[in-house]
């Protein structure tokens, strides 16, 4: 019985271990997501940035 015991309580672990990996898995993908949503929102500043950067050029073309 006592051994039946343990081995409840190894599944438990085991159920525990499952659920922390599950949350570990879940934690790092959000995680990775803010940092593709950041490398996006870098991406879009950096376009904004080139036409910025357009319109200097353009306003330059103007000048001469």
């Amino acid at each position: 019985m006592a051994w039946h015991g343990t081995a409840w309580h190894g599944m438990e672990w085991h159920g525990m271990t499952r659920l922390g990996m599950a949350w570990n898995s879940t934690a790092w993908h959000s995680l990775a997501w803010n940092g593709m949503a950041w490398h996006g929102m870098a991406r879009l500043g950096m376009a904004w940035h080139g036409m910025a950067w357009n319109s200097m050029a353009w306003h330059g073309m103007a000048w001469h």
